[in-house]
Order: structure tokens, then sequence, then C-alpha cells
């Protein structure tokens, strides 16, 4: 963490920050703490701050869990790897990120993204909720010499940031693993929440296809009790209107739905 990254977060509940550094290597915060005004304390753990608070549901524990369990198989999970030459081309055309942007990447796991997205803008604030996914994401933009990107544990539900602070959003296959329609309202509220009036919102969720209703299921669990929602084209764009303003959407993937958004 670098002390540039403290103006940019707050606590999970949105209050202010005051840190403590136990280890500081150059410009960066290797570990310490940052405690909010009513003495509840998140540490700095292997330069990344934890920002989880205590309202996750069982669910999202459950997958945590799991995230950290299964961090070396999703590295080496073909299908994303080739998945990702079609996916992150069309997400960077819809997301139209500029040099000057500061830009969050909700859900970024182990850096599947990270590096084409920081490449693009000024600099970058990406979050995961599980821990283990981000501290190989950081081993990967360090071994690339990556300096512009902020790692920060969170909550998609209680995002720890200031109200309009990013120029543009992502969030790439996330919303589908929020487990229930509130919290997926709540995950999209605060989406646009911290995005600046008029800024881009682009985000991907699994799609109902022909294929998942003939061989799938539209909900259920991943192994090791990862939640999954996969949405009809309707169900995910009145979602997303109950927060953003929908400028389109395409189920040209076919695994997924990409809807590009606008922050009213």
């Amino acid at each position: 963490m670098k002390h540039g990254l403290l103006p940019l977060i707050t606590a999970p509940d949105g209050g202010a920050l005051s840190l403590s550094v136990t280890l500081q290597e150059g410009e960066e915060i290797i570990e310490g703490s940052l405690t909010d005004a009513a003495g509840n304390v998140y540490p700095i753990e292997d330069g990344i701050p934890r920002l989880i608070g205590n309202s996750l549901l069982t669910a999202q524990r459950s997958e945590m869990q799991a995230r950290d369990a299964q961090v070396k198989d999703y590295d080496a999970m073909a299908f994303l790897k080739g998945f990702g030459w079609v996916e992150i081309p069309l997400t960077m055309n819809a997301l139209g990120p500029r040099p000057d942007d500061r830009l969050l990447e909700a859900g970024c796991g182990t850096g599947r993204m990270t590096k084409t997205l920081a490449a693009s803008v000024r600099e970058l604030v990406a979050i995961d909720f599980s821990f283990e996914s981000l501290r190989v994401n950081r081993q990967k933009l360090i071994a690339a010499g990556v300096e512009n990107v902020h790692l920060v544990q969170a909550n998609l539900c209680t995002l720890p940031f200031p109200t309009a602070i990013f120029n543009r959003v992502v969030s790439c296959q996330v919303l589908e693993h929020v487990p229930d329609e509130a919290s997926r309202r709540s995950a999209v509220s605060e989406l646009a929440r911290v995005a600046r009036p008029q800024s881009t919102v682009v985000l991907s969720a699994y799609q109902h296809s022909l294929a998942t209703r003939l061989f799938g299921q539209k909900q259920g669990e991943h192994d090791g009790g990862i939640p999954f929602f996969r949405f009809e084209s309707k169900e995910l764009k009145e979602l997303l209107e109950t927060s953003l303003q929908v400028k389109s959407m395409t189920g040209a993937l076919v695994y997924l739905h990409l809807a590009k958004c606008v922050k009213a």
C-alpha cells in the first residue's frame, strides 16, 4: 500500500481511517493497520489493506474461503485464458479508458485483466475479497514492473471508497457470484455511488443462454461453495437500471452479457 491510497479509501461503513505503519519499504507500506473512528482495526498485510467489514453473508464467507483455497487452480483454467482473448478487448472497447483516469476494477482476482487495465490509465484501484488472489496479483504486478495499481481487499456490497471518486468502473464476471437479489442490488448501487457523474461503468455477468437452459442450471454453486446466478438479458438490465443508465448490452459473448452503463 502506498501513502497515496489513503485519501481514496474509507472504512467499510464510510468513516475516516487513521494509518499506523509497522514496516515500510521505499514508498510502500508492507505491514501496518488502519483504524476507524469506532476503533475497528483493519490490518495491512503484504502491502494490501484488508478493508472487509463484518457484514459478509454466510455465502460470501464460503466463497472467500473457496477462492483462497482454489487460487492456483484459477490461474490454470484454460477456458478463461482462451476466452480472455475475446472478452478483454471487448471490455476495453466498452470501457474507453483514458490516460488521466482513475479506474476501479471491482473483482480483480489474480489479475486476469489488471495489467491490461493499468496500462491504459493513470491510476487503478483493484479490489477483491479473496486475499490469496490479491497476493498472487501483487506478485504478478511486481514482476511486470507495474507501479500504478493499488490492491485492496474489499466487499463489493460495501465499498470502502468515498462517493464519486472514480472516472471509470469495471467489474467482470463478479455480479453473478453475489449470493442474493438484495445483495446484487447493493453491489450495483455501490458501483454507481463511487463513480463520478456521467462516467462509464462496464459490467459483465453470466448469461442464461440456450446452452445453460438445456444443459446447465440458472443458479447453484460451483465447487467449494461459490454461488452463481445466470442472468437473462431482461433481468440484468432491470438490475443495472436500479442505479445506472444502460447504454448498451450485448450477449454476443454467449457465456456472458457485457453491459456499458453511465452514472447519471
